[in-house]
């Protein structure tokens, strides 16, 4: 224990010496040791602060980045959605183009509140119509309406116009992001190639959809032009008689009469055709009218709502209502036409009208379609004026007016007509028989036995529905050849033919010279007939107009189904011609 503290005394003893005798070494050692110590505070807090700015450096970097690249994958983004919305939107537009119909795709189709509606207004025309309007009749014949359908291809580019177009993205913003990219990271797109992406994804779309309705589009424009040159065609029609009919002229009351009376719509599924003719001596107004069927008419009599299933029954008329509806009906059309014909009468040239019904319907007993004249009627204008129609019974009228008809119309019972259309003409010529073979060249044949020929052949083309052919006084004016008579009450009435015996192509004169015959015939319809052949202008002129075109082909077709035979040699017959 003594050692020990020996020698720590001895060891302290040391120290101090040593001390002593190298203070002045220790002060400079310790100086030295504060001033490094010292420096290494200074560096390391310089240190500390260069790091410091070069993080805040590199975040502020990191940041720019960041905001460049936002803005750039905003805009990519914004380009994109817009991208996708535009496609959208023009898939909307062709679910809502497609949905257009075409014009032979609407069909007159009743829901159950129309044919209610219907039958209301059928059992109350006399009450109904309007007889104050014939200072305007003329406005009334004339076909002012507009094409109802819709264009498919010019509705689709009507609503890809209405869509909002994609915007250029602002360039600067790509500018802007290459800039603070280096050489590690990968350039983007350029924003212009994908703004011609979505440019083209977007064209690409609206180009599929112009083709697909091109043809719809073309289909329209067809269709459009047909309505357009009929109304047009029509309102010519109209202007035709107008000129002539205050200068008293029989076609022109005839065909003014005919107008007036197809414009007359009671139902839209009734079917409309009048014969008129007129007798200027006596001023006597003959009226030959296609009556509507029982099968046409409305069947439904009312809506019964069941409770208990939550939903509507229709309720039918009985046979016994239905036919009781049909014979009111139809007394009211004979009184209603009548009436017309009397009020529209504005240069008082219509003293007594003769009034037909015509009936083409179904025989249920025997299935076959019957045509009859089913009621007559005569009665003067003094007498029928005095009548208050819409306070009347429409069947004990016409009874009280001598009208003839059986006790129930419905039986669809036949009856002579009191009068009956007249087919005297101070024009028709005898007709004689014209023979032919084989070895006969109609192109060269004489053309007096050629209108005849004519006349013959379609005699038998109508006497099978009780028709007959007359040909008039011949005089190779192009004028009226030979006229039929066709008794049917939908397709017949007075038809005017004509013959051309011609080695050239028939110009579209004589098609005009045709039609105007036609209407001052005041006919339903002409056949033009020759041995050659028309030119493009006189088919499309007859387009659309109550006019058939028969070439040399359908003129043999037409004599070998009765029966005849002959032949058409147009280079045989100009050598015959020329030789003569």
């Amino acid at each position: 224990m003594k050692g020990n503290l020996l020698w720590f005394i001895l060891l302290i003893a040391f120290i101090f010496s040593f001390i002593v005798k190298n203070i002045a070494i220790i002060g400079i050692a310790f100086l030295v040791v504060s001033v490094l110590f010292v420096v290494a505070a200074l560096i390391g807090e310089k240190n500390k602060k260069e790091k410091d700015e070069l993080l805040k450096i590199k975040k502020e970097k990191e940041t720019i980045y960041n905001n460049a690249k936002q803005k750039f994958d905003d805009s990519v983004k914004h380009l994109f959605d817009t991208k996708d919305i535009i496609i959208k939107q023009l898939e909307e537009i062709d679910s809502y183009v497609d949905g257009i119909k075409y014009q032979d795709e609407i069909v007159l189709f009743d829901d159950e509140d129309d044919q209610i509606e219907a039958i209301n207004d059928l059992q109350n025309i006399l009450k109904n119509s309007n007889y104050s309007n014939a200072k305007n009749i003329w406005n009334i014949l004339y076909n002012d309406s507009e094409y109802q359908y819709i264009n498919p291809l010019a509705e689709l580019e009507k609503k890809i116009s209405e869509i909002d177009q994609i915007q250029m993205p602002d360039l600067s913003i790509e500018y802007e992001y290459l800039e603070i990219i280096d050489n590690s990271i990968p350039k983007p797109t350029p924003l212009r190639k994908l703004y011609d992406y979505a440019i083209n994804a977007i064209n690409n779309k609206i180009q599929e959809l112009r083709e697909k309705y091109k043809e719809r589009g073309d289909i329209f424009n067809s269709e459009y032009q047909a309505f357009e040159n009929k109304k047009k065609s029509h309102n010519s029609y109209i202007d035709s008689i107008k000129n002539v009919y205050f200068l008293n002229e029989k076609e022109a009351i005839e065909s003014y009469y005919k107008s007036i009376l197809e414009t007359a719509t009671y139902y839209k599924h009734f079917s409309i055709n009048v014969v008129i003719e007129y007798n200027p001596i006596n001023k006597v107004l003959i009226v030959e009218y296609l009556l509507p069927s029982i099968d046409d008419f409305p069947k439904i009599k009312k809506r019964q709502y069941i409770k208990t299933r939550n939903e509507f029954k229709d309720i039918y008329f009985s046979d016994r209502e239905l036919n009781k509806i049909f014979e009111d009906t139809t007394y009211q059309i004979v009184l209603d036409i009548i009436k017309k014909v009397f009020v529209f009468d504005s240069i008082d040239q219509i003293k007594t009208v003769v009034f037909n019904g015509w009936s083409k319907s179904k025989n249920k007993a025997t299935g076959l379609i019957n045509e009859a004249c089913i009621l007559s009627v005569s009665t003067n204008k003094d007498e029928f004026l005095k009548i208050n129609l819409p306070e009347v019974d429409p069947k004990e009228c016409f009874k009280g007016l001598k009208g003839i008809s059986a006790h129930n119309i419905s039986n669809l019972t036949p009856i002579k007509p009191i009068i009956t259309i007249n087919q005297d003409d101070k024009r028709f010529v005898s007709a004689y028989n014209v023979e032919v073979d084989s070895s006969t060249n109609l192109a060269s044949m004489n053309w007096e036995d050629f209108e005849h020929l004519i006349r013959e052949i379609f005699e038998k083309e109508f006497t099978s529905t009780g028709g007959n052919v007359k040909v008039t006084q011949s005089s190779r004016d192009g004028g009226v050849d030979a006229i039929a008579f066709d008794p049917d009450p939908i397709r017949g009435g007075k038809i005017v033919i004509q013959a051309k015996r011609y080695t050239n192509v028939v110009g579209v004169s004589a098609v005009r010279d045709l039609y105007g015959t036609v209407l001052n015939e005041g006919a339903t319809k002409g056949i033009l007939v020759t041995t050659s052949d028309y030119g493009s202008d006189s088919y499309n002129f007859a387009k659309d107009k109550p006019i058939t075109l028969l070439n040399g082909s359908n003129l043999l077709h037409l004599l070998e189904k009765h029966n005849y035979k002959a032949r058409i040699n147009i280079k045989e017959a100009r050598e015959e011609i020329n030789n003569l």
